[in-house]
């Protein structure tokens, strides 16, 4: 039996996942916010993970956030929850690319903002004044939990004992 070892950092437990990947196995991620100065500050956050996590663009709207999914390879978007025609954007994403994860940010939780945008597509959901503790883990969390998983497959070689399947 073949053994199947994920090419991607997903562990259950976000504090566990190690800094040590290959820079081609880290989650590309792009931003999209309408405010330049929370765009930074995202960037800054995600950059002391960068072993795990590539800023792959930015855009300051719906449109630029379309565009640049469909022509990036993106593993997640962090998209402002109260961009203009952000919610369509989130669904013509998932329409596209459905491998893609979709994470609402935004600096107020407005339970009618949350559940459209978890309509549309979205996974999840980080309020910006929590962005520095828990934005890394809500990303691992989503990415392990709705991200597509990579495996590649490990064939015995002849009289070497198949091993059951296992994910790293």
């Amino acid at each position: 039996m073949p053994t199947i070892t994920s090419t991607k950092p997903c562990e259950h437990d976000p504090s566990s996942v190690s800094l040590t990947t290959e820079a081609a196995l880290r989650w590309r991620v792009l931003i999209v916010d309408a405010h330049t100065s929370i765009r930074e500050m995202i960037r800054v956050i995600l950059d002391g993970y960068s072993d795990l996590i590539e800023v792959a663009g930015e855009a300051s709207n719906a449109e630029g956030a379309v565009e640049l999914a469909n022509s990036k390879a993106v593993d997640l978007v962090l998209i402002d929850a109260h961009l203009p025609n952000g919610v369509d954007a989130i669904r013509k994403i998932k329409n596209v690319l459905p491998h893609v994860v979709i994470m609402g940010v935004s600096s107020e939780y407005a339970p009618y903002v949350h559940n459209a945008m978890s309509a549309a597509g979205a996974v999840g959901f980080v309020r910006m004044e929590d962005a520095t503790d828990l934005l890394f883990k809500s990303i691992v969390f989503a990415m392990c939990a709705y991200g597509p998983m990579r495996m590649s497959v490990h064939h015995p070689q002849a009289g070497e004992r198949p091993r059951a399947p296992s994910f790293v």
